[in-house]
């Protein structure tokens, strides 16, 4: 039997890396794709592919393609595609180039995802992660690009999740979530990003039978956890969220 494929949109040295090797480990061949070469990366990928997200989406397209032909049926699919911009400033011009890799690219791979002919062995993975943040649940105006890029892709996962995720067979069409680390507490990590938090969750996600939460929240150590985010949106500030967790903001030299 063919070993399931992991395609990693936006690999890098924390939730990419510590992911990838988790599903080495899991028994899954890697492909990362990634703005620049990083050595580490490339030497845990069995396909590594150079993609500027922000330039092209419809390179989503020529990727899913190359990943099929070359190392098999993407089984599990993480998109981790990440740029911000302060609120203050931003052109329109900006908030297109943090769209076209927060959305219009993460669209293409869900949309390329769901193109993909049905796994070979229903019991397969077939899973869909997109890498989120508690911008669902808070309004920041520093990221306001970020937030408003995330959130437009919360939306079209949550309706693959109620859509595809809960179609029969179960997991014919995938399963679709939005990964979303919080403290024990419920707060953001803000920066303090684990990730062999996310490997080990994201492993779990990948082991999926039915559709699950789509919003994803997870604890370190717990896994999923329900910090009932379904509610009206505080406004909230870098500081105060940086407060929360006990870090100091601004850092030393921003």
């Amino acid at each position: 039997m063919p070993a399931p494929v992991l395609l990693f949109f936006g690999a890098g040295p924390n939730v990419g890396l510590s992911v990838m090797k988790k599903f080495r480990a899991d028994g899954y061949k890697i492909a990362a794709v990634a703005r620049s070469e990083k050595p580490e990366i490339t030497a845990a990928a069995d396909k590594f592919i150079v993609a500027d997200l922000t330039a092209d989406p419809a390179n989503v397209t020529a990727i899913f393609k190359e990943v099929q032909e070359t190392l098999g049926r993407p089984s599990v699919v993480v998109y981790n595609g990440l740029l911000h911009d302060p609120f203050k400033g931003v052109s329109p011009q900006d908030l297109e180039k943090n769209l076209k890799i927060n959305t219009v690219s993460a669209y293409a791979a869900a949309a390329a995802f769901v193109a993909l002919p049905a796994p070979a062995n229903p019991s397969d993975p077939n899973v869909f992660i997109y890498t989120g943040n508690m911008q669902g649940a808070l309004l920041v105006d520093q990221t306001m690009t970020l937030g408003v890029g995330k959130n437009a892709s919360y939306y079209f996962i949550e309706l693959a999740a109620n859509t595809y995720g809960k179609a029969t067979p179960a997991g014919s069409k995938g399963f679709w979530y939005v990964a979303d680390e919080r403290t024990k507490e419920g707060f953001s990590v803000m920066s303090q990003i684990d990730g062999e938090a996310h490997a080990e969750y994201y492993a779990e996600l990948a082991r999926s039978k039915e559709q699950g939460p789509w919003n994803a929240t997870f604890v370190k150590g717990k896994g999923y956890v329900d910090f009932e985010t379904n509610r009206d949106r505080p406004l909230a500030s870098v500081a105060g969220l940086m407060q929360q967790i006990g870090a100091k903001w601004p850092p030393a030299g921003y």
